[in-house]
This record gives structure tokens, sequence and C-alpha cells, in this order.
């Protein structure tokens, strides 16, 4: 963690514990390998990046399994959040 926070790691991976009880400055994407079952923990994801004014991106994504708590998560929020389809291939 502390080389995250120095810069010294351009990557952290982090289950939810991080972010609800890390404070962790200057994150400026945060990556959801899934989407969350509740909208709050979404928030909490997210919430990593733009603080205090600052910019962030936040990208998730999503099977069919997991892609359900989308709109829930979108009124939550109060707003759609874009979305893409990834091609994987055959």
């Amino acid at each position: 963690l502390r080389e995250f926070q120095s810069g010294d790691l351009p990557v952290l991976i982090a289950t939810d514990v991080a972010s609800r009880g890390l404070h962790v400055p200057d994150v400026s994407h945060v990556i959801n390998y899934d989407l969350p079952q509740d909208p709050e923990d979404y928030v909490h994801r997210i919430g990593r990046t733009a603080r205090a004014g600052a910019s962030g991106d936040a990208i998730s994504f999503a099977c069919e399994t997991y892609a359900f708590t989308l709109p829930e998560i979108e009124k939550f929020i109060g707003h759609r959040i874009p979305m893409g389809a990834i091609d994987v291939g055959d």
C-alpha cells in the first residue's frame, strides 16, 4: 500500500475493504472486475476517484450474471452509466 501511495507501484488490486477502510489520495482510475450487488458498494468503490475536486474515471466490467444489478445502481446514483460491449471473439 505504501508503494502505491508513493507512486512506486502503479496499480493496486484490492477488495471492497479498500473502498471503505483505506484513504488513498490521488486515485485516477477504479476498475471494477465485476459489479457489486449492493449499489452503496459501487459508490464506495468509485468514490476512490475524484476526491476533493479531482477528476477520475471508473470502468466496470459485467457479465450477464452481474449485469442485473446495473439498473439498481443507476437508480441509486441518479443517472445512467454509459455501456459498451466487448467482443471477446470465438
